[in-house]
């Protein structure tokens, strides 16, 4: 399957916000960090990736029972997996049904 934003018929144009936001992300990037990175096996990095990903899942489901304790950590960790916003929709849409 090929991917048809690979072959723009149309050149690229960089705008001067799209400049200055390329800027700015390569002016926060940390030389010290990158060597560290650099010096990490790919296992290494996936796992920290990893790590990453479950920490703010973590903080996700916190957030969500925070906001409704009935739900268990598990319909908690489900809901932020399969996305937030589509749960919300859903609520929403449930909420406006019985409202009725």
């Amino acid at each position: 399957m090929e991917n048809p934003s690979y072959h723009r018929k149309t050149p690229l144009v960089v705008t001067e916000q799209m400049r200055r936001e390329i800027a700015g992300a390569v002016a926060e990037i940390d030389l010290a960090q990158m060597e560290i990175l650099r010096r990490m096996t790919p296992a290494q990095r996936v796992q920290m990736a990893a790590s990453m990903i479950a920490d703010v899942e973590r903080v996700a489901v916190y957030r969500l029972r925070q906001r409704e304790p009935e739900l268990s950590e598990a319909e908690a960790y489900r809901i932020v997996r399969t996305g937030l916003l589509e749960y919300e929709r859903q609520k929403r849409r449930w909420e406006t049904i019985w409202a009725d």
